[in-house]
């Protein structure tokens, strides 16, 4: 889970109502940068003058701000900080945006950049398999149904934070869609959703270390592995 994941606090903000429709999900382009080397420190300021304020390893990613001299900019657990350029690689995310409806059977759950993917992980935080993708956003942008169902979790607990799971029967196949580290839940256990229904805001709960969103896709039923996919599946090949 990028729950676990140091990630851009803000995002582009939804400025209109989420259709009941599925959106087409398209992808604009963004940059990150990734650590290439371990104990690799970050700076308030760019030179070696500036305080330390934490230590990066291997395969660690961060949003990309910008350059000063030998420097690059990042976001840092929500702050802008430095990391010397030479142990880094610069290269393309993605920011998901609603667009115009198509048949796929979920829906992007919120708007926001695209900060983890799912696959295997460095192990750096306690996994060394990420079983969901995580979209960044400011804190209180609406997070909703990725498709209809049932809500079987509504609460605030362990690694999660305060999170909503809802079960689909879609095309003859059961899924489990998990939605982790929310601030606000605007949902109950047993309450019934459409596509699209606001089920909640994207906040920084749990085990996260900056607002973000992060959404598991489950064929059949839940179940979590942090070293396998177990029943996850890639959200963005569904979306």
């Amino acid at each position: 889970m990028k729950n676990k994941v140091i990630l851009i606090a803000s995002s582009v903000l939804l400025t209109t109502t989420f259709s009941m429709h599925s959106p087409k999900v398209e992808a604009s382009s963004a940059y990150n940068v990734k650590v290439k080397t371990d104990d690799l420190r970050v700076r308030t300021g760019p030179s070696l003058n500036h305080k330390i304020v934490g230590i990066t390893n291997t395969g660690q990613t961060f949003s990309y701000l910008g350059k000063k001299g030998a420097w690059t900019k990042v976001l840092y657990k929500g702050n802008t900080r430095y990391i010397y350029s030479s142990y880094l690689k610069k290269y393309k995310s993605h920011v998901a945006k609603k667009t115009s409806y198509n048949n796929s059977l979920f829906a992007s759950p919120t708007e926001g950049r695209l900060t983890q993917g799912y696959g295997n992980s460095n192990g750096a935080y306690g996994y060394t398999f990420h079983n969901g993708v995580d979209l960044a956003a400011a804190k209180g942008t609406p997070v909703y149904a990725s498709a209809s169902g049932k809500v079987t979790t509504s609460k605030n607990s362990g690694a999660y934070g305060k999170h909503v799971m809802i079960s689909h029967s879609l095309q003859n196949q059961k899924y489990v869609t998990v939605y982790a580290h929310m601030n606000s839940l605007s949902v109950k256990s047993g309450q019934t959703v459409s596509k699209g229904m606001k089920i909640g805001t994207v906040g920084n709960t749990g085990n996260s270390f900056g607002n973000h969103l992060h959404f598991e896709i489950h064929k059949n039923s839940y179940k979590y592995s942090s070293y396998s996919a177990a029943n996850s599946v890639n959200p963005m090949n569904y979306l």
